[in-house]
């Protein structure tokens, strides 16, 4: 049987009621439906309820129509009746301020107000009415015989049946004895008596001496009598003056970007920088301007998404030597034919976000530029392998800087970049989805079949064309195995590599793999980016890194989560054994998520490179490390040793180094051990420190160690 309840029976597509009930074909019924039958809720019970509403919606709007009536009445008598009822005020309020006391009437009908009273307000039935004593007396027998009270302005409170009028009668009684209601006590003010009716009223903001005290009724109805409502409402904002509105604190961005912040006042060539990227529509040519400002121009337009190929030919001249572009979202293959012939010289090309460039624009780029020695390009998601093989083989050889990042650049691509990239002193192959454990294997001498036959160009073509087959798309280019004869030479590494990157793969890298890498060129490099390698594990730092490594200035090995942290530690105290010079050290050094580093780790490393340590990340390390591993950083080696009882341990000082003297800048986000006098303490050995990342830690504050020059970058208290 399906899920649906349907009913039979009439022409007319509609319920037979009970005489169709033999044709009734019923499904599984919910969770829900069950329940509602168990506590007794039926469809009489829902059409009840309906009733009932409908019929609360009927009075109310009775109600409504009997007040408003009432109201239109009160309206045709106030203007007769106003010159003397505001004389009677007057005279009454004299009265009320000799006398002990006054009566306070509420009333829910205006049957039981006054007419001077009513005069006054005629509109606003959610006011209290407070009259004398002398002009109350004729209704006090009224009044007693049926107490109500008066609706809030809000109806927040609802009268109950029975008895319970009185208790809510006298709760109001109370507050307004004491002065403040509820609501009134929470914004506050101060109670004024009105000078017409003698009404008590709460008066908020500042008062001026010299006007009249009035409360609103009394207010409304002179503004009313005088017919001028502008100059009346002018008056009263110069009568009754309310309290500015404090509003939230709106965060206050830097109106020239992050990107180029700089802390202190702007020069004066910033502040043209900056008006010249905001008429950019009227700007024809930049003239004269140095290269360093031309960059910061270049930031400023790209982060204000108008560079396209309008304003692309600011940028572009024969002289460049180099060009950079830093949002390219907007330049399609057209704009990259104008940068080959505009800038026919370049040496250096630098694009970001370039997701429009395609196979053909890319060859174009490597046929042309012939002096071409620099290539970086990140997001360039539509080249294949086979057009970053077409590119290597034209300018490969000429390359000594090939940098990709977010694009797909697979085996075939790593193969022709082996082969025909002999030159290359900076590799970047970062974050890209078809880099995997293969094609790290590439940097490395082949040791089976499958990397013995990707020596042969035929095999090279049938992998393209099985890639092309499986995705079901073709490239557009074509390739020969005579295109590869005589030009494919057997694999020989890459002798002048200086910089890898290989940081944060999409698929996994086994530590096997990246030893082989390492010992084939970890004797040649300076710069080494793992970061993201979650699988190289104690073996490959103490075995393969601390051994084929010895040279290396820049080590980054964020998210190496496998490493742990006496593995770190015993690698950095090696280091320090092995270095030949004690000046001899890492400049930069990331850390970042690797979460499980302790305080020895930290000390070791200040031991190793304290003294050439310019930039660290500690992102994220908070799980083992406390504030005794940060003051490494400025010096201090504290040794943890057992207490006089038996389950207590304390810190003891060891020894005092000079620290980080040269440290620079530092990112301690989400490091929560970090707070205002451990920065103190860091900042008295660290000068030259300029900027801190505190994202996520909650004790460092307002009152935290300040300089000129030190800027702190995520503090819970500064706004951008």
């Amino acid at each position: 049987m399906d899920n649906y309840d349907r009913t039979r029976g009439g022409t007319d597509g509609r319920s037979s009621g009970r005489r169709g009930q033999g044709n009734v074909i019923k499904g599984p019924h919910s969770a829900l439906t069950d329940y509602l039958q168990e506590i007794g809720v039926s469809e009489h019970f829902r059409e009840r309820r309906r009733r009932e509403a409908e019929e609360r919606e009927a009075e109310e709007r009775q109600r409504s129509e009997a007040a408003a009536q009432a109201s239109a009445e009160g309206e045709q008598t106030a203007d007769a009746a106003l010159a003397a009822d505001m004389q009677q005020e007057e005279i009454s309020a004299a009265e009320a301020g000799t006398s002990s006391q006054s009566a306070r009437v509420r009333t829910r009908s205006r049957a039981y107000v006054p007419v001077a009273a009513a005069a006054l307000d005629p509109v606003d039935e959610t006011e209290e009415v407070v009259v004398s004593v002398a002009d109350a007396e004729a209704d006090t027998e009224a009044v007693e015989e049926q107490p109500v009270k008066a609706k809030g302005k809000k109806g927040k409170k609802k009268k109950k049946k029975g008895n319970d009028d009185s208790d809510y009668e006298n709760e109001d009684e109370a507050n307004y004895r004491e002065g403040l209601n509820r609501s009134s006590a929470r914004k506050g003010g101060r109670m004024k008596e009105c000078e017409v009716c003698g009404k008590r009223f709460l008066q908020r903001g500042e008062h001026d001496e010299s006007a009249r005290i009035l409360c609103a009724m009394c207010l409304n109805s002179i503004n009313k009598a005088v017919g001028d409502q502008k100059a009346v409402s002018k008056r009263a904002r110069e009568t009754v003056t309310r309290a500015p509105v404090k509003q939230k604190k709106r965060m206050k961005k830097n109106a020239g970007g992050l990107l180029e912040y700089e802390p202190g006042l702007p020069s004066l060539q910033d502040l043209c920088v900056r008006a010249i990227a905001k008429n950019l529509d009227q700007v024809e040519s930049f003239g004269d301007i140095t290269a360093q400002s031309l960059k910061k121009l270049c930031r400023i337009i790209c982060k204000m998404r108008t560079l396209d190929e309008q304003t692309l030919g600011l940028f572009l001249g024969p002289d460049k030597s180099s060009l950079t572009l830093y949002d390219c979202t907007k330049i399609t293959r057209t704009g990259i034919q104008r940068i080959i012939n505009e800038c026919a010289h370049i040496q250096a090309l630098d694009l970001e976000y370039c997701g429009r460039m395609d196979n053909t624009a890319l060859i174009d780029l490597g046929m042309n530029l012939t002096n071409l020695t620099s290539l970086r390009l990140d997001g360039a998601f539509l080249i294949s392998d086979e057009g970053w093989a077409a590119l290597l083989r034209d300018c490969g050889p000429r390359l000594t800087s090939f940098r990709v990042r977010f694009t797909g650049f697979g085996l075939v691509a790593m193969r022709a970049l082996t082969v025909h990239c002999p030159n290359l002193v900076d590799l970047c192959v970062s974050e890209c989805i078809d880099f995997d454990d293969d094609c790290l294997a590439t940097l490395s001498a082949p040791i089976t079949d499958f990397e013995e036959q990707m020596q042969e160009p035929e095999r090279v073509l049938r992998l393209l064309s099985d890639r092309r087959d499986r995705k079901g798309k073709s490239s557009g280019i074509s390739m020969h195995p005579r295109d590869f004869r005589g030009s494919i030479p057997s694999w020989k590494p890459l002798s002048k590599l200086q910089k890898l990157d290989l940081a944060r793969p999409h698929k996994p890298m086994s530590s096997q793999t990246a030893s082989r890498v390492i010992r084939t060129l970890g004797a040649q490099l300076r710069v080494l980016d793992l970061s993201g390698f979650k699988d190289i594990d104690d073996l490959f730092i103490l075995d393969t890194l601390d051994a084929h490594c010895q040279n290396l200035e820049e080590l980054y090995l964020n998210e190496c989560v496998s490493i742990t942290p006496g593995a770190m530690a015993q690698f950095f105290h090696s280091q320090r054994q092995k270095a030949k010079v004690a000046s001899k050290g890492y400049r930069r050094v990331g850390l970042g998520r690797c979460y499980m580093l302790t305080d020895s780790v930290i000390q070791e490393l200040v031991l190793h490179s304290g003294a050439t340590l310019t930039w660290l990340d500690l992102n994220s390390v908070d799980d083992n490390l406390s504030k005794y591993g940060l003051l490494a950083l400025s010096g201090a080696i504290y040794k943890r040793h057992a207490g006089e009882n038996d389950d207590s341990e304390e810190y003891v000082l060891e020894k005092q180094t000079s620290g980080c003297v040269n440290l620079e800048e530092i990112d301690l986000s989400w490091v929560r051990c970090t707070t205002d006098s451990t920065l103190d303490l860091i900042l008295e050995r660290c000068k030259k420190l300029e900027t801190i990342k505190v994202y996520g830690c909650p004790y460092v504050t307002a009152f935290a160690p300040r300089r000129p020059g030190l800027r702190y970058i995520g503090r819970e208290c500064d706004t951008l």
